[in-house]
């Protein structure tokens, strides 16, 4: 049989989560599929666990490597995957069991789609929900039509996904013939390489996207704010790349959205007045419901008595 998908697993140092992942694969139906693993590096003993797993998974590929980061992993196994689609996985993250499935054959009767994304769960290291993804950017609601069930494709993507970038990697397929055209991940930017990428494929195809909560997104404590000021500075490049993609709104949106994360980065190191009067320059730009919160708790730390 054919290989319809290949799953691109980058793996460092995440043996204690492997085998949520893995098994989350295997449970997929009708479905034929490989697992690509490209271990960075790692020395938990991973490549041995994995390596003693393919005893029994004939479909798992290990590829052991020096540590070179994520995006060289990545795109390392797309060069050397056999689907006519990919679809990533983190190693600390998973699927529900007809994830694959659902999304391969809508992208399959749909020719023109070139990603696909789904919803998915926040969950803490006990595996408890914390919040959807689509949820948390309740402007995505417009985009919505919550009268379909299945897949819908999303309208104007560039749009959206420049000021709010709802796809969480773990949730999407690709054609491979796409993201190889669009030259894959960028190796040149220290973060953001994801959102870069869905923004290259936005301008070559549709992008669809489900409803359904297909994946869980693990929050590792310590794993949300250690890269944020490299991230800053990818956004930068990134929105610069897309300024003759969008009209006058949507530019005006990032340049809040960029605030934003100032914000947020200046909040974590302690900076509350420059918090503050960031966060308030995001809201006059795009008011919104979560910059109102924001902006509301910058106002109480700064009043707070020290």
């Amino acid at each position: 049989m054919s290989i319809e998908v290949s799953v691109i697993i980058p793996n460092y140092n995440c043996k204690p989560y492997l085998a949520k992942a893995i098994s989350s694969i295997v449970r997929q139906e009708n479905i034929s599929y490989e697992i690509l693993v490209v271990d960075d590096g790692s020395t938990d003993g991973s490549v041995e666990w994995l390596e003693n797993l393919q005893k029994t998974l004939p479909e798992i590929r290990v590829i052991a490597q020096p540590n070179t980061g994520v995006v060289k992993a990545r795109n390392r196994a797309i060069s050397e995957a056999k689907g006519d689609y990919i679809a990533f996985l983190d190693a600390d993250d998973y699927w529900t069991d007809d994830k694959l499935s659902n999304q391969i054959n809508y992208m399959k009767q749909n020719s023109d789609c070139v990603l696909s994304f789904t919803n998915y769960m926040h969950v803490n290291e006990k595996y408890e929900p914390i919040i959807d993804c689509f949820s948390y950017w309740p402007e995505f609601s417009k985009f919505i039509d919550k009268n379909s069930t299945g897949y819908q494709n999303l309208k104007s993507p560039m749009d959206l996904l420049l000021f709010a970038n709802v796809i969480g990697t773990s949730s999407v397929v690709v054609k491979k013939s796409a993201i190889s055209f669009v030259g894959k991940f960028d190796t040149s930017l220290n973060s953001a390489s994801d959102w870069d990428c869905w923004l290259k494929l936005a301008r070559i195809g549709d992008v669809a996207f489900s409803l359904q909560t297909s994946m869980g997104y693990l929050m590792r404590a310590g794993s949300i704010t250690a890269n944020r000021k490299n991230r800053l500075n990818a956004m930068k490049v990134i929105i610069s790349r897309c300024k003759n993609d969008t009209g006058f709104d949507t530019k005006l949106k990032a340049k809040a959205r960029m605030l934003e994360c100032y914000g947020e980065y200046y909040r974590e190191i302690g900076l509350k007045f420059k918090a503050l009067r960031i966060t308030a320059a995001a809201f006059m730009l795009f008011p919104h419901k979560r910059n109102f919160q924001h902006l509301l708790h910058d106002i109480k730390q700064t009043i707070k008595p020290s």
